[in-house]
């Protein structure tokens, strides 16, 4: 039996333990596509105009282009947000899930 195991535990503990979990994969998750990222820049810079550049570092970017904007008079803001998705950058998702499993 493991020693965290939610035997006994009230349903406000497991839920709270559950998004405690989901947190820390969210975060792992994040870092391992920063990472991949600059790992794919880095090896782009290294072979520009090569094939391992069209491999590692060109991708999609989906997000709000151009921004939002929500004028107030008195104040403007503006929201938007663009994510890089590429090779790299999801081997380093599944290399930080595959540490997460083995936390």
């Amino acid at each position: 039996m493991k020693a965290d195991s939610f035997q006994g535990a009230t349903w406000e503990d497991r839920l709270a333990k559950r998004s405690d979990s989901v947190v820390v994969l969210l975060v792992i998750l994040i870092l391992g596509a920063l990472i991949g990222t600059v790992i794919g820049e880095v090896i782009a810079t290294i072979a520009p105009g090569g094939t391992l550049e069209k491999i590692f570092s060109k991708g999609i970017h989906p997000g709000l282009s151009p921004p939002a904007t929500l004028d107030l008079k008195i104040l403007s803001i503006s929201f938007g947000f663009t994510v890089k998705i590429n090779l790299s950058s999801l081997l380093g998702i599944g290399l930080a899930f595959l540490v997460y499993r083995k936390l």
